[in-house]
């Protein structure tokens, strides 16, 4: 886990790649997250983070890199290449980056990512939060947040790029994306994987989650629960198969959901 090229010798990196490429140990770092990390190892290395880490043997189908919001066309196809993958942290980015991880253009590229709440760079740890926060960011990024300029220029649905991702891919990526980043199965309800989920109940005391009978079908529903949903709504949660939490009295209509 080297904290990022910016902090870390040559000699380290070189190191730490070679361990990799001799144990196959997952390694996570960050790459590309700001204005002056990007611009600090271009201009140390004379090459992006990216392949700078590739170079340096520490992007491989194991490799996950918080952030990577600056990665270039070239970047993307290299990290789609070896499997690496990106954690998507929209809070942090928002404070500390300034900028929006472009999670769905990324996505049609073939670049792995994950979830992520980067609690050090935010104030929420609650992947709900996340995924709320993932969509807000894609909004920002594809309709442009600066009035000075015209509708057309202001974002990226002028440059008929698509960026905006909605509930369903927000969750995605909380899930089952991660733990395709991970080599791990996790995040999804089927055989071979693990049981970690959550029953979510929409009638429960202080629930935010209003359910209209007869009216909201299940996607409604999903997407209440991924706009609304909040911790006093979590009503049982499984890990690995093990009830570690059960609410004392949760109502009759509940959703479940991978985590």
């Amino acid at each position: 886990t080297p904290r990022f090229i910016p902090s870390c010798t040559d000699e380290l990196l070189h190191g730490l790649g070679d361990l990799a490429g001799r144990t196959g140990a997952h390694v996570q770092t960050h790459c590309s997250e700001s204005d002056w990390a990007h611009a600090h190892v271009l201009e140390r290395q004379g090459r992006t983070d990216a392949h700078a880490l590739h170079d340096f043997g520490l992007l491989t189908r194991r490799t996950v890199v918080a952030h990577a919001n600056f990665l270039t066309a070239d970047d993307v196809a290299l990290m789609a290449r070896t499997g690496a993958s990106v954690a998507h942290c929209p809070l942090s980015n928002f404070y500390f980056a300034n900028s929006v991880f472009p999670a769905r253009s990324g996505r049609e590229q073939g670049l792995g990512m994950g979830l992520a709440t980067d609690i050090s760079g935010g104030y929420s740890p609650s992947m709900f939060d996340a995924c709320r926060h993932a969509m807000t960011a894609s909004l920002a990024l594809h309709e442009g947040v600066d009035p000075a300029l015209g509708a057309s220029q202001r974002g990226r649905v002028g440059q008929g790029v698509q960026a905006r991702i909605d509930h369903v891919f927000a969750l995605w990526l909380a899930t089952a994306a991660g733990g395709d980043a991970l080599d791990l199965p996790i995040g999804r309800i089927e055989p071979g994987h693990a049981m970690d989920a959550l029953a979510i109940d929409c009638q429960g005391p202080d629930s935010n989650v209003q359910i209209w009978p007869g009216a909201d079908g299940p996607a409604d529903i999903l997407q209440k629960i991924i706009h609304h949903a909040t911790r006093a709504n979590v009503a049982s949660t499984w890990v690995q198969g093990e009830c570690v939490h059960r609410r004392q009295a949760a109502s009759a209509v509940s959703a479940v959901t991978a985590v």
